[in-house]
């Protein structure tokens, strides 16, 4: 009996850190990819922009594992702050944040992206593009845009407007499954219940 108790105190346990591990893992990490190979050669402009509009709830845009061919340091404007090879946040009180990145075409650009929103009624958008000193590259205005959605439900809240081209690509980082954390669970209850077996 003593020893079923046990178990199921572990079993709880165990259900408890799942749940907390998949509330962790609730706001989804993407991958953007920009191959700027087909854009020739020479100097032009990386943008990332978070937009609030007027009344959202509290949003941040984490951007990190900023890459490429970068020239110089970013410009910031607004609500964001960070320099490379760290990790830039965005905010988006008072309208949001601006960041201009000088760059050399050619080759390949990527970053990560995640965010935090508190709930509400109104989105919040962020969004990224190419430009050199008279107009956009790879598309017509934006490359792609991750719209924020506090009012959603959870696991929606997050739209992804960026179709595939071949300028840039746009992908959800898998979560870690609950069957791998139900795993490590099990594997630590048997590891228990081993020594369990071992006393005198």
């Amino acid at each position: 009996m003593f020893r079923f108790k046990h178990f199921v105190s572990w079993l709880a346990l165990a259900a408890a850190l799942t749940g907390v591990c998949g509330q962790a893992a609730a706001t989804p990490l993407y991958h953007v990819d920009i191959d700027t190979a087909s854009l020739g050669s020479g100097p032009a402009f990386l943008e990332l922009y978070f937009l609030g509009l007027d009344g959202a709830p509290a949003a941040t845009a984490i951007v990190s594992g900023l890459t490429g061919a970068l020239d110089g340091a970013a410009d910031l404007t607004g609500t964001v702050t960070g320099t490379a090879p760290g990790s830039f946040v965005f905010g988006n009180a008072g309208g949001g944040g601006d960041l201009v990145q000088a760059i050399q075409l050619g080759g390949r650009f990527g970053f990560d992206v995640s965010f935090t929103m508190l709930p509400g009624d109104i989105g919040t958008a962020f969004g990224w593009a190419l430009f050199d000193t008279t107009h956009y590259l790879g598309a017509d205005g934006d490359l792609g845009n991750l719209f924020l959605q506090p009012f959603a439900p959870a696991g929606e809240q997050i739209l992804v407007a960026a179709p595939s081209t071949p300028v840039s690509t746009v992908t959800k980082v898998p979560e870690p499954s609950t069957a791998a954390l139900m795993l490590v669970a099990m594997l630590a209850m048997m590891a228990w219940r081993g020594q369990g077996a071992r006393r005198p």
